[in-house]
Parts: C-alpha cells; structure tokens; sequence
C-alpha cells in the first residue's frame, strides 16, 4: 500500500473510471469524467472507487453520520435501505397516505393562496387625491 501524491489523483482517477466501464461504482449508472471523484474509506484512507460527485457526498453523509442517529451498523442500514426501497417503489392500489403530504394540486393551491394575500404594488405613481 501507498499513498498517492496529490498530482497523481487525476490520472488514477481516470484510469479507474476507465476499469469501470465509465460507471459510477455505487449506482452503477453512466458516469462522465468530469463528475467523477475517487472515493475513499475515513478510516484507512483507502481508495475504494470513482463514483459521482453526488453518490459519493450522501455515501459520505451516511458513513460519517450514521452513529449519530443511533445506526449501528451502516453496512446493514445500507442493504436492508435497497431492499426496503426497492419493495416499495410502487404504492399499493389503496394506499394510505402520511398526514403532512401535500399533494402537487394542494401545494399548488397554497402557492396561488399565498400569491392572493401577498401586497400588490403598482407600477405607476400613486393616485393623487
């Protein structure tokens, strides 16, 4: 094992872009040079794969986070999520839905609501009296 120098990242970078047939690590779709970063493990330091700018920000997210909201193996948290995710990707016929959701018509009325309340300015001079 070493440590890369600073000035050798870009081209190992794109040679392991290039190992992975131009696809992010993680979400396994395309993924252009130019938004591709080299992840890498905080603990070791180890460079693990290129993955998107994105994908490796919320990896990030999670990984540096996880104990905090009581998570105690991110591994676990990790596959059971794309399980999870994955069983619930369409709603069921009837479903139910949470209180607090807003529909896009509903947030659309609110918007119009807040739109009617809010002050109206001329563009004009006032009116003399």
């Amino acid at each position: 094992m070493r440590k890369l120098k600073a000035s050798e990242l870009p081209a190992v970078r794109e040679l392991w872009w290039l190992r992975q047939g131009r696809r992010c690590g993680l979400c396994q779709l395309d993924l252009k040079l130019p938004d591709a970063v080299m992840d890498h493990d905080h603990n070791t330091g180890a460079c693990r794969a290129v993955l998107h700018r994105g994908c490796n920000a919320l990896l990030g997210k999670i990984e540096n986070n996880h104990k905090r909201y009581g998570v105690p193996q991110v591994g676990a948290f990790l596959h059971g999520a794309a399980t999870y995710l994955s069983k619930h990707a369409f709603p069921p016929a009837d479903p139910l839905i949470y209180p607090t959701h807003k529909t896009a018509e509903e947030k659309r009325l609110a918007r119009n609501a807040k739109a009617r309340k809010a002050p109206r300015f001329s563009s004009g001079p006032p009116p003399l009296t």
